[in-house]
């Protein structure tokens, strides 16, 4: 689904160069965030995020969630859960992109 939804953002004039789409994959290394990347042929940026850093500075849990945000690091749209198609939230990100 991500990878769906970096294509419709990539193809789109408005977000192409305002949103950029990385994953950060929680308590795993760098070799399994590599695997994870080729495995699902992720177009985007993968990184490790081994001590679950970000889920701690976001207050989440290791489940699937989806964040945008600013260039000051602002949160400024979340989405918990997988999202069932890339119109589901497509139309968020962009009415939360200015």
């Amino acid at each position: 689904m991500l990878n769906a939804l970096y294509k419709k953002i990539e193809n789109d004039p408005q977000l192409k160069n305002k949103v950029k789409i990385l994953a950060a994959v929680q308590g795993q290394d760098a070799n399994n965030a590599k695997m994870w990347k080729t495995f699902h042929k992720v177009p985007f940026p993968v990184v490790p995020d081994t001590d679950s850093k970000l889920g701690k500075a976001l207050n989440f849990s290791p489940y699937p969630v989806t964040v945008l945000l600013d260039k000051s690091g602002k949160l400024v749209w979340v989405h918990v859960g997988a999202f069932e198609s890339v119109d589901e939230v497509f139309p968020k990100i962009k009415q939360a992109v200015k």
